[in-house]
């Protein structure tokens, strides 16, 4: 029998109350045998300690401390993790039902599977289920060429020799894009895996501003112009990349400016979805 890995899931958070009790349910009705879940809090006033000292029993650590911003929160919080597997997920979203069996089940079946990511996921304040849309495609190719939207940070995970690889934590420079930076770096190094299955999803809420996605974007394309510096490929299609101007992109926009693009996708969804069954066997053994 396959042994399923320990996965670690940072919970970070600064008052977030309204959501946060809803956020760890999401995780511990996963009923993942090998969990070792972490709160990385930055010193809430909002009552959020209060929420978490009813799951105390369920968590592995517990941070409550000040700290200079989300990276700082997931940096200290996988500081103390242990799982092979690692992922974070913010207090105001969720994880899908059974999306731990799958990422567990996934990386347990195929030990060349470096980094996952499942369909893109929303939903609102309430939890009603706004879209669930195909994953992908991904590649190094199109994330130095501006397209990057999305890698769904709620649900993606990664082996914890690949986090290793690309410096073993996140920028703490980086305010709002910290996930896509960390991807640019996982990139360097392993093809991501997308999923059709739901793993996370990110709620749309009141409060969040347009001006914040603006910043992500800047943020984004200074992360991968300082990428493209590092960047000696002699592959002919990052070449003609890096030679052209830098600026954010769209599927279709990435693939008009770079035609060979589509031909460097991953291409493992159909063999995700042949292990369907194989997963399922491996989930009834638990």
């Amino acid at each position: 029998m396959t042994a399923l890995p320990v996965i670690s899931v940072v919970i970070p958070n600064l008052n977030c109350a309204e959501f946060l009790e809803r956020t760890i349910v999401s995780v511990l009705e996963q009923e993942y045998p090998h969990l070792d879940l972490i709160l990385a809090d930055g010193g809430s006033t909002d009552g959020s300690m209060d929420i978490v000292e009813r799951y105390r029993d369920a968590f592995s650590h517990i941070i409550s401390e000040p700290d200079t911003g989300q990276a700082n929160a997931v940096n200290k919080g996988f500081a103390l993790s242990r799982g092979e597997v690692m992922g974070w997920i913010n207090s105001d979203d969720v994880l899908m039902p059974g999306g731990l069996s799958t990422v567990g089940s996934l990386f347990a079946l195929n030990k060349n599977i470096e980094w996952l990511t499942g369909r893109l996921t929303t939903i609102d304040e309430h939890g009603n289920l706004l879209r669930a849309g195909r994953p992908g495609p991904f590649s190094r190719a199109r994330l130095l060429a501006g397209d990057y939207r999305w890698i769904q940070q709620e649900s993606t995970y990664w082996r914890r020799s690949l986090w290793d690889r690309a410096g073993g934590q996140c920028d703490e420079t980086v305010k709002l894009a910290i996930d896509g930076e960390l991807w640019l770096r996982f990139s360097r190094h392993a093809e991501l895996v997308p999923v059709h299955a739901r793993i996370g999803a990110f709620r749309f809420r009141e409060g969040q501003r347009s001006e914040a996605m603006d910043r992500y974007h800047a943020e984004m394309l200074e992360a991968i112009e300082r990428e493209r510096a590092l960047e000696n490929s002699a592959d002919d299609l990052i070449k003609s990349i890096l030679d052209a101007p830098l600026e954010l992109r769209s599927r279709s926009e990435a693939e008009e400016c770079f035609p060979a693009i589509g031909g460097v996708d991953p291409r493992p969804l159909k063999r995700v979805q042949l292990w369907k069954h194989k997963v399922m066997r491996l989930l009834y053994r638990i």
